[in-house]
Parts: C-alpha cells; structure tokens; sequence
C-alpha cells in the first residue's frame, strides 16, 4: 500500500521567506470592487498586494507594497489576459516579489519582469510543495492539484502566506466569492476559484488564526470573523 502524500507534509522542510520584516499588522489587498481600508489601519501596518491589486493600492496612496504576490502567467505567460496584466503592472515595484507556483529558475522570472519593468528588491519563487507545506500548516488541508477548478487563488494563497509569514493581525480587503469584476478596470472577470477558497478560509477559522475579512459580505461567505479595529 502506497503511503498518502499527506502523510509526508509533516517532514518536508518548511519553506523560508525571504522577507525583510514579518511581524505587526498587514493589510491584504485583494482586487474585487468592494475594497476599502480597514478600521485602524496606519503607517506600521505591512501591505500585501495580489497580481494588479497594487493599481487600488495607488488610489488610497499606498504605492509600495511590502508583498507583491503575482502568478506566474502575468510574468511569462502570453495569453490575452496576461499581456494585460503585464500593461497595467508596467513600471511598478515591489520591496518584495512571491510567484506562485513556479517550477523553474528564478531567473526566468527576473527577466519577464525586465520585459514591463516591474522592479523588486528581492524576488522568491516557491514550487508547489512549498505552497502545499505553508497551506497545510495554516489550515491542515494538503493541496496539491493540477486541475485549475480544483486550486485555490492567488488571493487565498496570499493570505495563507501573509500568516505564515508571522504578521499579525492579518486583515483582508477586496476579497469577494460573489462579485466578479476588479475595482481597477470593467471587466467581469469570473471567480473560479469561490468553492475552494471558502472551504480553505472556513478550515483556517476553525483553528483560530488571527485573519480578519474587512467586508462583512465575505466575512458572511467564508466564516472569517469581522475586523472591527480589535488589536492585540
């Protein structure tokens, strides 16, 4: 009989971020339309961005993120939507840039990023056995798929690393399993990802980590308690 691969979740080395700063209160920063800052948010609180969220980032005047974590296919990729992406992201920078999941060298990377002049003071590419591993020790569920209707978000996965990460409390905003569209542009993007991101929030709730939603639509969707300012 063949041993599960969850089974071996627990031996793998855990992943090292290669962040300069882990701790205090961070703002993750989705792209769908109902983003606003939460209550109490200030200069020390980290800023963590998703793919082009950055661009209502800009808006609120917070123009560098601390994270930037972006797909891979925006980098390198060469469908439509990727070349958008790119254009919207050209000539913006990041302290620190997170692409999951990538199989590759990190160089590749690098030299995407050249292509639109997205700047970055260090960049980390994790494989999927990373995220897998930071996944299973925030919620206990092992995620590994290569089915994209079976893989959380970019998004969802920004928040587990945010936590792993050590920052805290993490508050979400611009994060929705139900509005579909950006807050940066028209168009009605789908959410594809809706089923598993909530049964991967829902499992982080249950085991108390200090992740808040700042909209109270998704506090409703995935179980995530409200952000009402309540600091340590």
């Amino acid at each position: 009989m063949k041993t599960p691969l969850l089974d071996f979740l627990p031996i793998f080395s855990t992943p090292t971020l290669r962040l300069p700063r882990a701790t205090g209160p961070a703002l993750v920063m989705g792209s769908a339309p109902n983003f606003r800052l939460p209550e109490g948010h200030g200069v020390d609180w980290a800023l963590v961005t998703v793919n082009a969220s950055q661009l209502l980032a800009e808006t609120f005047g917070l123009r560098l993120p601390d994270i930037a974590v972006i797909r891979r296919g925006i980098l390198v990729g060469a469908s439509e939507q990727d070349f958008y992406k790119r254009d919207l992201l050209k000539g913006r920078q990041a302290k620190h840039l997170i692409v999951p999941v990538w199989p590759d060298v990190e160089d590749k990377l690098k030299a995407g990023c050249r292509t639109f002049n997205y700047g970055f003071d260090t960049l980390q590419a994790l494989t999927k056995w990373q995220l897998a591993n930071i996944v299973w020790r925030l919620s206990g569920k092992y995620h590994v798929s290569r089915s994209w209707h079976r893989k959380i978000s970019t998004g969802a996965f920004a928040i587990m690393l945010t936590r792993f990460a050590g920052f805290a409390p993490v508050v979400v905003s611009g994060f929705s399993l139900s509005q579909a569209g950006h807050g940066y542009d028209t168009r009605n993007a789908f959410r594809y990802h809706a089923d598993e991101d909530a049964d991967l929030l829902r499992l982080v709730v249950s085991r108390g980590e200090p992740i808040y939603a700042e909209d109270r639509d998704f506090a409703a969707e995935t179980g995530l308690p409200l952000w009402q300012g309540q600091m340590p």
